[in-house]
């Protein structure tokens, strides 16, 4: 199955910091997906492509990692900071990196999709990189 370029933005609430990244999308033919807190439970893959939405709906499984180790109890279950996941932009990427650069719309947890966390929930996705990112920071 073939994904469509998508970004994922998550708690954008400023709405001139959101429509400059919607406007570059819109002109480059990447769709973008304001993700609600409802929906963060769901498998990532699912916020991107309706035939996996289709496939996996109702799947319980699906909100648990592989090993079973990445469950998240309800109250776990959102967070507040800005995030932006990336999928299937290929060489796009730099080019939308550089443009969020120069317009000053810094989002400091970036992701792209990858068969490793595709099957992640939101919540299990933006721990992950937060700790990434938090190690990083440590690291200047």
């Amino acid at each position: 199955m073939a994904l469509k370029p998508t970004v994922l933005l998550y708690n954008f609430t400023d709405k001139r910091r959101r429509n400059k990244v919607s406007t570059y999308c819109a002109m480059h033919g990447i769709r973008v997906r304001a993700v609600e807190r409802t929906s963060y439970e769901k498998p990532l893959l699912t916020l991107v492509d309706k035939e996996a939405e289709v496939l996996f709906e109702g799947t319980a499984a699906l909100t648990v990692g592989e090993e079973g180790e990445r469950e998240q109890a309800p109250e776990q279950m959102d967070f507040a900071d800005e995030m932006l996941v990336m999928c299937n932009v290929g060489s796009q990427m730099n080019p939308f990196l550089s443009y969020l650069r120069k317009e000053k719309v810094i989002v400091p947890l970036k992701a792209v999709l990858t068969p490793t966390n595709q099957f992640w929930n939101s919540v299990e996705l933006y721990t992950e990189i937060r700790q990434e990112h938090e190690q990083m920071a440590g690291q200047r």
